[in-house]
């Protein structure tokens, strides 16, 4: 408890108090002494008052009084009979707290202060929030909270209790919660029941971008459930039925997935609809989403062995593109002449039948243009003439290599023979040793270095004229002491470089740690000897970063295997690259390297090896999706310019793909892989794009020119017709560098959409449709709990109090300024008043004549 003073100023009219005592003793007013003293005392009293009324004394009380305002819930997604007994428990609450103020707050999209609890029932509610009634279609807590704030009693504790079920579709609550902090408010929060127990409903419809005719589309309904329950879930295109599932519900969000096709060009209507045997609420069982489907993807394929083109144009038309079969004298020469198509795919064509102009122009309309491009290989895509150098290989995320076999290789395998390569390590490393001795031609030179502390010529570099012999010397190999990789590399160093064969090279393989050494000194000496080095890390434990390092000083492969099994796959991998063996052939398992979105629903582990491949190598920035057991590239793709290109290593006909053509998964990969790497928009320089964001639509139109130039000071038309027939023109202005947005309040419309047309002066009129089915008051979730305690917790309130818990102190207290100049002008009044009668009264005239002096 304190008092206060509001000025201080009049504290100077006190000065006034000597003057007055001063006229006592000087006045001729024919007074007794006692009456002259008592005047004197009584208008000193008025001044006294007057000046202590001027500084507007206020009595600051200190107490617990308490402020409680009671925010409702009415939205539509409150059960309505927890609203009645919602306000039966707030009235209940206040009279049992007693509280020094209560205020009452009604709410859903807006809020209403009201008198009394029992006055709530009465407060006028729409769908729309028309005619200051409540918007039932919306819950804004942020809303809510700002009207309780306006209705406290300033001078008191506050506390607010928040009854609803948290799930908030518009505005946001922690905004307000810093101001809530700053004024004291305490929160209390009792979740509501929601209505619909045990209802169903659609949530989203999520469909790929850039829809094409009679395409594969993976469509996922999402279905959000409050219960368990069996459900029937129906996907439409227009008034066609597309697919119908009947599934098992999970509480919470189902994706329910379809896989379907869309016949027909232009804007399209996806309904989705769920029905359960007991459906509570059946205002939210369907949602329309307008789609615009593109025209079915047109594919250039150019087969070089003509026989054989079915396979391929078959399962693509199956797939529902429309390919262009022709033959390599058919690729224009030109890049805009490519505009018409989606992709060029390229099938064992032999670099003699392209000029310069067409391999130029295909580069052109992928990097500039953003074109699809997809090169299978096959027998005749090596050779002398390959393509290495040339614009295919620029376009494409590999290397080609050398395509001969070189009659003079000379060959050494450097292998790690010590103590931790015991047992199936050194075993499976002498059969790669003698593995690749077998792809060695008797022109061939081939020598096996093995090392543990020291190395040793196991067998010396020598012509392969007797395998026999070798492998024998090979088999003798036994693992001892520790890894020492340095003197075993040097070694083979030094008698290859003395050798004149034209290919020099080495495989080294360890499984350990080494000693220290200026190995990058010794590759860079080997390198200008045109001798390179390959390596293999096997198992963990082996030096990787050196082994790695190695490998790329010495201008080699850099292998690292957790399974010995691996070793002999890839010793013959590097000797056929060695001997320049780019086509090989035999049996070829593949495996996933990237598990990318191409692969969606393709079961690639159950496919069949492949029969050959090309060797290439795959640049530094592709990105290698399957590879061969020797980890050579089966697919790549890279992003070329504005465009894309992939390369497939083996072919796609009756010779490699032998059994892949009589593979279930055979079409499905190839349309997957086409769709993923074609050019999938139209590079249209007018975007226009329609999306509900809650209870609004956002209309975004980005503009550029051809050469890619945002397009600024555009002024656009839109123009808005509502499902009845209503239109209406918006602004829509410039949010960003070529970017127009408007926006557009939606009304429920369960049957009709809304339309958008956009045009300008110098582009054609666009349309969009978006259907407004139902609000998202009418996603029934349960009581968002977790937002609720948060907005407790920061406050200092608490979910589901008890009524006393609401009117607790805390330890807390309220001022409350009580302003006291009134009572100090009334004695100043009255003391005026006492000074007039005493100076006016005979009375006061004769009580001070008769009194003793």
């Amino acid at each position: 408890m304190s008092v206060t003073l509001s000025h201080y100023w009049p504290l100077l009219l006190l000065l006034a108090l000597p003057p007055v005592w001063w006229m006592k003793t000087h006045t001729s007013v024919g007074l007794s002494a006692r009456h002259l003293l008592a005047s004197t005392i009584v208008r000193t009293a008025v001044i006294v008052f007057l000046v202590l009324a001027l500084t507007q004394p206020v009595w600051n009380r200190a107490g617990n009084w308490i402020s409680v305002v009671y925010v409702l819930d009415v939205s539509s997604s409150v059960d309505p009979d927890f609203i009645d007994t919602a306000i039966d428990w707030i009235a209940a609450s206040s009279a049992a707290g007693n509280p020094a103020h209560a205020g009452y707050v009604a709410f859903g999209g807006s809020a209403l202060s009201v008198e009394s609890a029992a006055g709530i029932r009465s407060v006028p509610v729409s769908a729309g929030g028309a005619d200051r009634s409540i918007d039932r279609s919306a819950t804004n807590l942020e809303i809510a909270v700002a009207q309780a704030l306006r209705t406290f009693d300033p001078r008191y504790l506050k506390r607010l209790v928040l009854i609803t079920d948290g799930n908030e579709n518009s505005g946001d609550i922690m905004k307000i919660l810093g101001r809530v902090q700053e004024e004291g408010v305490r929160i209390f929060a009792m979740p509501a029941t929601v209505r619909g127990a045990g209802d169903s409903w659609i949530e989203t419809i999520d469909l790929p971008d850039g829809i094409r005719e009679q395409e594969p589309v993976l469509a996922t309904v999402q279905v959000f459930s409050r219960v368990a329950t069996t459900a029937t879930v129906e996907l439409l295109g227009g008034d066609v039925t597309l697919e119908t599932k009947e599934v098992d519900l999970q509480p919470g969000l189902n994706p329910i997935e379809f896989d379907v096709r869309l016949t027909g060009e232009g804007p399209v209507t996806i309904t989705g609809r769920v029905q359960t045997a007991a459906d509570p609420f059946s205002q939210n069982d369907v949602l329309l989403q307008s789609i615009t489907v593109g025209p079915r993807p047109r594919i250039l394929y150019i087969e070089g062995r003509a026989a054989s083109a079915h396979y391929l144009y078959d399962a693509l038309t199956d797939e529902g593109m429309e390919v262009e079969l022709g033959q390599a004298r058919d690729l224009p020469t030109a890049p805009e002449d490519y505009e018409q198509y989606d992709l060029v795919l390229l099938s064992d064509v032999p670099r003699s039948s392209l000029n310069a102009a067409q391999m130029l122009s295909i580069l052109t309309w992928v990097r500039d243009s953003g074109g699809g491009f997809i090169f299978a290989a096959g027998e005749s895509s090596y050779g002398e003439e390959g393509y290495a150098e040339t614009p295919i290989e620029e376009t494409l995320p590999i290397w080609f290599r050398v395509n001969e076999k070189r009659k003079d290789l000379a060959l050494v395998i450097v292998m790690d023979k010590s103590f931790s390569m015991v047992g199936p390590k050194i075993e499976l490393s002498k059969e790669a040793a003698k593995a690749a001795l077998e792809l060695l031609e008797s022109t061939h030179r081939f020598g096996l270095v093995t090392f543990d502390h020291s190395p040793y010529w196991t067998v010396p570099l020598q012509l392969v004229t007797n395998k026999e012999r070798i492998n024998e010397y090979i088999s003798s190999i036994i693992a001892s002491a520790h890894t020492n990789i340095y003197p075993a590399l040097e070694t083979a160093y030094e008698v290859l470089a003395e050798t004149e064969a034209e290919v020099r090279h080495v495989i080294l393989l360890s499984d350990g740690k080494t000693y220290p050494d200026d190995y990058e000194t010794l590759l860079n000496r080997m390198a200008e000897a045109e001798i390179t080095v390959s390596s293999v890390a096997v198992g963990e434990e082996a030096d990787r970063e050196l082994l790695a390092n190695i490998a790329a000083w010495g201008n080699g492969r850099s292998y690292f295997i957790r399974d010995a099994q691996r070793v002999p796959q890839i010793f013959i991998e590097e000797t056929r690259i060695a001997s320049q063996a780019t086509l090989i052939e035999g049996a070829v398992e593949t495996r996933i390297v990237s598990p990318v979105e191409a692969f969606t629903g393709i079961d690639l582990a159950a496919a069949p090896s492949l029969r050959g491949y090309v060797s290439t190598q795959a640049k530094d920035t592709a990105e290698v999706l399957l590879e061969s057991e020797a980890e050579a590239p089966i697919l790549a793709r890279w992003h070329y310019g504005l465009g894309k290109a992939a390369v497939f290593t083996s072919d796609v006909k009756n010779r490699w793909a032998a059994d892949w053509i009589e593979w279930e998964g055979y079409g499905k990969f190839w349309s997957q892989l086409v769709r993923e790497t074609m050019q999938r928009d139209s590079a249209a320089e007018i975007e226009f794009a329609v999306e509900r964001v809650g209870d609004e639509a956002v209309v975004t139109v980005s503009a550029v020119t051809e050469e890619g130039v945002f397009r600024t000071g555009l002024e656009p038309r839109l123009e808005v017709i509502e499902p009845g027939g209503t239109g209406v023109v918006l602004q829509v202005d410039q949010v960003g560098p070529g970017t127009y947005q408007a926006r557009y309040p939606l009304h429920t419309s369960p049957d009709s959409p809304y339309l958008f047309r956009l045009s300008a002066d110098d582009f054609d009129a666009q349309s969009r449709e978006l259907f407004y089915a139902y609000t998202d008051e009418y996603r029934l979730y349960p009581p968002n709990t977790e937002l609720l305690i948060a907005v407790a917790e920061q406050t200092g309130g608490k979910v589901l109090p008890e009524p006393e818990e609401i009117f607790e102190d805390y330890g807390e207290s309220a001022s409350v300024p009580t302003p006291l100049w009134p009572f100090f002008a009334a004695l100043a009044l009255l003391a005026y008043l006492l000074d007039i009668a005493m100076r006016r009264a005979p009375w006061f005239w004769r009580r001070f004549a008769s009194a003793p002096a």
